[in-house]
């Protein structure tokens, strides 16, 4: 049996995402949303050392789920995520790097061009 997601605020990331997915290019939009209805056990956490190592200048990376900080950070990360730990957001932010929730990318960049999704 599955039960919905009693999180407000992500129920409302998941009608955007899916109404996103439905415009020319909106792949990513599907892909994320298909992974961010998935348990939460199932989500993933991604360090800041792997984000260093897939960086690539002008994308945005992209993680459905939380970033955490261990590594260092030494380029200017553009880092979109559900949640990031303070210490996280602290580090990519120190280098000046930018965070960014999941809603503000969209709002930022609808189209989903130059995004590398992190998984």
């Amino acid at each position: 049996m599955h039960t919905k997601s009693t999180n407000e605020q992500q129920r409302r990331l998941l009608i955007l995402l899916k109404r996103q997915s439905r415009t020319p290019g909106g792949r990513i939009w599907r892909t994320l949303y298909e992974r961010l209805q998935a348990p939460r056990r199932a989500r993933i956490a991604v360090n800041i050392a792997d984000l260093q190592r897939h960086f690539q200048k002008g994308h945005t990376m992209v993680v459905p789920g939380k970033v955490l900080s261990e590594g260092i950070v030494t380029d200017k990360l553009q880092v979109a995520a559900l949640s990031f730990s303070s210490n996280a957001r602290v580090k990519i932010m120190a280098v000046g790097g930018k965070c960014f929730s999941l809603e503000q990318l969209m709002e930022k960049n609808p189209s989903g061009k130059n995004l590398r999704l992190i998984m």
